[in-house]
């Protein structure tokens, strides 16, 4: 019921996301960045005259929109690329908060529902389901599994447990 529960708020997050979007033409030259923070690497710098579409916002302010190109097999936050907060003053109040990726953490993202373990142990039962299309922080590795902790995820909740590692890319 509980993981239900999680799928049902993800794709209620998944179809506001999509609901909302502000056309946005930057005025001057403009970087954006792989992930919400201004140490981040960055990914372009929009011209002046260029449009993106903004889609998303972190709590923080940083507006996140769809490349337009392809992103490998990135998921939820990744696939977007972050203006910094207070690159527009038109209002964006109304995009969606989605969660931020924390800058130097690696992140396992998930392409289908994907079971945490207690251990290095697929025969054990699940401690969760990560959603597909997801992603969980790395904070251990062992030759074929990742010790992941969910509470560094869009989920949010207080596990820490164990992943096959053929079952997710790396971001």
């Amino acid at each position: 019921m509980k993981f239900q529960k999680i799928q049902t708020l993800i794709l209620a997050a998944f179809l506001t996301t999509s609901a909302v979007a502000f056309s946005f033409t930057a005025e001057e030259t403009l970087d954006a960045f792989i992930r919400p923070h201004p140490e981040a690497d960055i990914w372009a710098k929009l011209l002046p005259g260029e449009e993106v579409n903004l889609e998303v916002r972190t709590e923080s302010g940083w507006l996140g929109f769809d490349p337009g190109v392809a992103q490998a097999a990135n998921t939820c936050s990744f696939r977007y690329r972050w203006l910094p907060p207070g690159a527009t003053t038109v209002s964006t109040g109304e995009l969606p908060v989605v969660w931020a990726p924390t800058l130097y953490v690696s992140y396992a993202m998930t392409q289908v529902e994907t079971p945490v373990y207690a251990g290095q142990d697929t025969t054990s039962t699940p401690l969760a389901v990560i959603p597909a299309n997801s992603a969980v922080s790395i904070v251990g590795i062992s030759v074929t599994w990742f010790r992941i902790d969910m509470s560094d995820s869009p989920e949010n909740i207080d596990i820490q447990g164990w992943i096959l590692s053929e079952s997710v890319s790396i971001n």
